[in-house]
């Protein structure tokens, strides 16, 4: 989840495959690194190489609009992410939540 100060701007939930990550299972999440894929190569010896996302809107339901400041309802911009391993494999499914009136979306997997 990024945040702006002490406002969360994004919720993310994010499923990874438990025998491929088993080494970020039992650590605290708030130690992770900022950048998820390089941390998930070096502790994991998971490489991405690419990702498929889509891009769409929703109305925030009231659990979400909540974490993020919104009223529920609130109009937001979801990306749904499926990120793949050099083989192949579909190694990370990730689903991005954030205010569709501060909607900026950029992306780089190099």
């Amino acid at each position: 989840m990024a945040a702006r100060g002490a406002q969360p701007v994004l919720l993310e939930e994010i499923w990874l495959p438990l025998p491929l990550f088993a080494a970020l299972a039992e650590g605290d999440p708030a130690g992770w690194d900022d950048l998820l894929y390089p941390m998930f190569a070096q502790r994991c010896g998971v490489h991405v190489a690419r990702a498929i996302d889509e891009i769409g809107f929703c109305a925030a339901a009231a659990a979400q609009a909540a974490v993020l400041g919104l009223p529920a309802g609130h109009p937001c911009a979801r990306v749904q992410r499926r990120a793949f391993d050099l083989g192949g494999r579909c190694v990370e499914s990730r689903r991005s939540l954030g205010d569709a009136h501060a909607f900026h979306y950029t992306v780089a997997i190099t």
